[in-house]
């Protein structure tokens, strides 16, 4: 796990998210916050998207380590 490239994999995970947060919330439901409802709308969002960037954390990571045990294979 020492050679997975970390910086890497978190430059992936944070693309993620904001692909993931950019597809939830529209610019119009931004500037609709008005009260805590709207609020909690985007904070789903938010969450949705931190869960998508974990997930492709961990992807990433799994690959990285995958490849990497390729290639001392061979």
């Amino acid at each position: 796990m020492k050679r997975i490239d970390w910086k890497d994999v978190c430059i992936r995970a944070g693309k993620t998210f904001m692909q993931a947060f950019v597809a939830n919330v529209s610019m119009e439901q931004i500037f609709a916050i008005t009260d805590t409802e709207s609020a909690g709308m985007i904070l789903r969002s938010m969450l949705i998207a931190g869960l998508s960037a974990g997930i492709s954390a961990v992807w990433n990571m799994v690959r990285e380590y995958l490849s990497q045990k390729k290639k001392e294979v061979w």
